[in-house]
């Protein structure tokens, strides 16, 4: 038997090509449970006043659709090639906003892929540490300073006091933008605060010479 002969066989015998009912169902629920985990860790570590239930059921579906392609890749030769040359002309143009959210995409497509397969192992163990890794890397990055922007109208030379009470509150600015006109100034400052956000609304709104004082939370 030549060199290409073996080559080919082993690939052939890579290949199953019966999937049993039960191996299906297995796998298929695997992914379903995975996806379910997924979606528990997702609202557990994304904050946000209002849930996007299309973006959660697409994890679900996600998950256990990846899982079917995987299963039906791993029946047939010639059907996997065909399928991965299906697939690589789909392009899906719906734009995912939050770089987090994109994260968890990847996490349901790899689950659906390692339940597939049938290594469910992989799929418990990977989900567990995955979703430790999402629950500290949350809570390490809500303990740090928040991204705001302080817009505020004064009258005369009040920017030195302004940047004074910043200061006194610990705040971390820059000055963004200044826009004058006949009747006020207008000032823009970027700022990095933990906490105390109403007593530097405060602070400021105290200062002579301010006539209005506005924080947008930049993450909004």
């Amino acid at each position: 038997m030549s060199f290409a002969d073996m080559f080919k066989k082993s690939i052939i015998e890579g290949f199953s090509t019966d999937i049993s009912i039960g191996k299906a169902v297995a796998s298929l629920f695997a992914a379903f449970l995975a996806a379910m985990f997924i979606l528990v860790v997702y609202r557990i570590t994304v904050k946000k006043l209002t849930s996007n239930r299309g973006y959660e059921i697409t994890l679900l579906l996600v998950t256990v659709i990846s899982a079917m392609i995987v299963l039906t890749i791993t029946s047939n030769l010639a059907l996997s090639l065909g399928m991965v040359g299906a697939l690589s002309i789909v392009r899906f143009r719906t734009a995912i906003k939050d770089a987090f959210d994109t994260a968890f995409m990847f996490w349901s497509v790899a689950a659906g892929i390692t339940a597939g397969a049938g290594f469910y192992m992989i799929t418990v163990v990977g989900c567990l540490f995955i979703g430790l890794v999402a629950v500290v890397a949350r809570i390490v990055s809500g303990s740090g300073s928040r991204p705001y922007l302080l817009v505020i109208r004064i009258e005369g030379e009040a920017e030195y006091r302004i940047e004074q009470v910043l200061e006194a509150k610990k705040a971390k600015y820059k000055l963004s933008s200044m826009i004058q006109t006949d009747g006020y100034t207008e000032i823009i400052y970027e700022l990095g605060m933990s906490s105390a956000r109403q007593s530097v609304v405060s602070s400021v709104k105290a200062v002579s010479g301010v006539r209005s004082v506005t924080l947008v939370d930049c993450r909004n």
